[in-house]
């Protein structure tokens, strides 16, 4: 990485506040790596969910590099491009800067208290830990957005592509503080396995994403505030589960959260799209899924939604029609065979036309449109998507959206794995 540029440089109080804020948590670091150094192999190995992450000694070990800034100092030189902003996007800029800055901060009070202890204690080497596998997602990511000039082209997308450590260094904060007010070692266990298991998915929706990010042609977002609730509702879930579970195991506990599973079942879908896409380019063709701003997006937030009512599926379903639909060529699909793909329009995809008729008939559209006729049809079509989906009635309850995401889920896997198939047979 090239040397950063000095704060000192800066002219913008928001710039040089930023790397202030990231020297002093680099010097956090810096103490942190001193008292622990000797510690790595102390890494509690019983945490068998970590084992699937990365080499967590690597991660130590890089600790010791010198005045190193993460990405930060790179992100705000070409965030500091004022001249080539419009109006409207100097605020998305001074957004960015408050978030980044809020972000450092967190990370810098994390680590204090326990720098302020005589004896490095295991509390020390996870906040370490956990942040270091915040900067490794952030660089990744920021590294992108530089290499594409994202912000001066799309800065609105770039404000998105970022929530996710937002979500992540919030989630770690909330959970250190639920640590310390602890009532027993299970619900410490809860707490710390929630603590991997979110480290383990950003790295992991992090690696997907960076094979997805492009440079859109087009510019629109679907610039709804969407809640990332992952991170918590699996906390919640096990914190639940161990109150009864015999389990021993992070992995064995992480199982029997169907939040978890149901993010582990998005990593599957985005690596088949990224496969499929593939594919399709090695023969010289389109890509199947077309990296467009609003399949990016899906991209970036379908990994962190856990529906939980008529508001948040219909979110989830935006970006499955997003991706699924509008990013495989809406009006002239490329996945069909009759627009140059394998599958089949009246045998293949049921699941196409169930996403389609959940969002135009029930979501975002109303089902009381046009002719009496029409809409007792379409109300018999939306009762038939349900039953298929595997409930009996008109979703109310939270566990009705629940069982639907799965449902939907397992079918857009099943769908991918078929064309996957097809395109390589």
């Amino acid at each position: 990485m090239k040397n950063h540029m000095p704060f000192e440089q800066f002219n913008d109080s928001y710039l040089k506040n930023i790397l202030q804020n990231s020297e002093n948590l680099n010097k956090a670091y810096t103490s942190a790596f001193s008292k622990i150094s000797e510690q790595i192999s102390g890494i509690d190995q019983r945490f068998t969910g970590r084992a699937r992450l990365l080499p967590y000694s690597e991660l130590l070990e890089n600790l010791s590099g010198k005045s190193r800034l993460f990405a930060y100092s790179e992100l705000l030189e070409n965030l500091s491009g004022k001249s080539r902003l419009m109006p409207q996007d100097k605020l998305i800029q001074d957004n960015l800067y408050i978030d980044l800055n809020k972000q450092i901060s967190s990370w810098q009070k994390l680590l204090q208290p326990s720098l302020n202890i005589s004896q490095p204690s295991r509390q020390l080497k996870e906040i370490v830990l956990a942040s270091r596998v915040w900067d490794k997602s952030f660089t990744e990511v920021t590294r992108q957005i530089q290499e594409l000039n994202l912000f001066s082209k799309h800065p609105a997308l770039v404000q998105s592509l970022l929530k996710p450590s937002r979500v992540y260094t919030d989630f770690v904060e909330k959970t250190y503080q639920r640590l310390e007010q602890s009532p027993s070692e299970k619900f410490d266990w809860a707490l710390e396995t929630s603590l991997h298991l979110a480290e383990d998915q950003l790295l992991t929706a992090t690696e997907l994403l960076v094979n997805i990010i492009a440079v859109p042609e087009d510019e629109e977002l679907a610039l709804r505030e969407i809640d990332l609730l992952l991170p918590i509702v699996q906390q919640d879930e096990l914190i639940t589960i161990v109150e009864s579970c015999e389990e021993e195991d992070e992995e064995s506990l992480i199982l029997l959260s169907p939040a978890a599973q149901a993010s582990a079942q998005v990593n599957r879908i985005w690596k088949l799209i990224v496969q499929c896409n593939e594919v399709m380019q090695t023969k010289e063709q389109k890509e199947m899924f077309k990296p467009t701003t609003k399949l990016i997006e899906a991209c970036t937030n379908l990994h962190w939604i856990i529906p939980q009512n008529k508001l948040s599926f219909a979110n989830f379903i935006d970006y499955f029609y997003f991706t699924f639909y509008e990013g495989a060529g809406k009006d002239n699909l490329r996945f069909l065979i009759k627009h140059g793909g394998v599958l089949d329009e009246k045998t293949d995809c049921d699941f196409i036309w169930c996403i389609k008729h959940l969002r135009n008939k029930w979501l975002r559209h109303d089902a009381d449109h046009g002719k009496e006729t029409d809409i007792k049809k379409s109300w018999k079509d939306l009762s038939d998507k349900f039953k298929w989906l595997g409930i009996n009635h008109t979703p109310i309850r939270e566990e009705d959206f629940r069982k639907l995401h799965r449902s939907l889920l397992k079918e857009a896997e099943s769908f991918l794995e078929k064309i996957l198939e097809k395109l390589i047979s």
